[in-house]
């Protein structure tokens, strides 16, 4: 009888086999592809927040810092030019942030649609109050980009920050942000994709299977 039950177990071993692997494929395929799209995404963040250097100058900056007026239509100038580098990017925002003691300031950034309707643009040196710690590191960081997780009344976001100085010194930061979601999407997105394609291999090798415990 022991071996009896011992010759029905047998045929169940490759069974196990194939589904541990196929688990195990599934996992480090979406671990790979989970770091493909995060890749991706830092890659526009970086390429956006870079782009903003052909419309940054030192002037701008230190007379940001000195809290010197800004005139109206160069400042609205700017900002086109910032929504149109987002837009080419394909991410929410870019900006450039100052320090102020414990805060940080605006020099300028993009907006969206609903911004304009939430009346929640930014202007020219308007404190942002919710600065992560990561963000004030950064100002006086060596790290050539700092990428960053907040949440703020814009939404949340996946954030990237490029230290910089002016030839008088001054730090500021160049800055891209992606919605948080995106990210979660890529993730979702290729959990289903392997999952299915496990379930598809098990489906199509599962009359061999059958076959192998009948013939036992």
């Amino acid at each position: 009888m022991a071996r009896l039950n011992h010759r029905k177990k047998k045929p169940l071993v490759p069974i196990i086999i194939f589904v541990v692997g196929m688990v195990l494929f599934v996992w480090v395929k979406l671990y790979n592809q989970k770091n493909i799209a995060s890749a991706e995404i830092d890659t526009r963040l970086k390429s956006a927040a870079g782009s903003l250097e052909m419309i940054v100058n030192d002037s701008m900056i230190d007379n940001a810092q000195q809290k010197i007026p800004v005139n109206f239509v160069d400042h609205e100038y700017i900002r086109v030019l910032a929504n149109k580098i987002a837009k080419i990017h394909d991410v929410i925002y870019v900006y450039v942030m100052i320090e102020s003691e414990d805060s940080a300031l605006f020099v300028f950034s993009s907006y969206i649609e609903s911004d304009i309707t939430g009346d929640i643009v930014t202007d020219y040196l308007d404190y942002y109050y919710e600065a992560t710690p990561t963000m004030m590191n950064a100002f006086s960081s060596n790290d050539p980009e700092i990428y960053d997780s907040s949440q703020d009344q814009w939404g949340n976001f996946r954030s990237i920050y490029l230290p910089k100085k002016t030839r008088t010194g001054t730090p500021y930061l160049l800055c891209a942000d992606v919605n948080m979601s995106e990210v979660v999407d890529y993730q979702l997105r290729y959990m289903v994709e392997f999952a299915l394609s496990a379930v598809f291999l098990f489906l199509i090798s599962l009359p061999l299977f059958i076959k192998m415990r009948q013939t036992k």
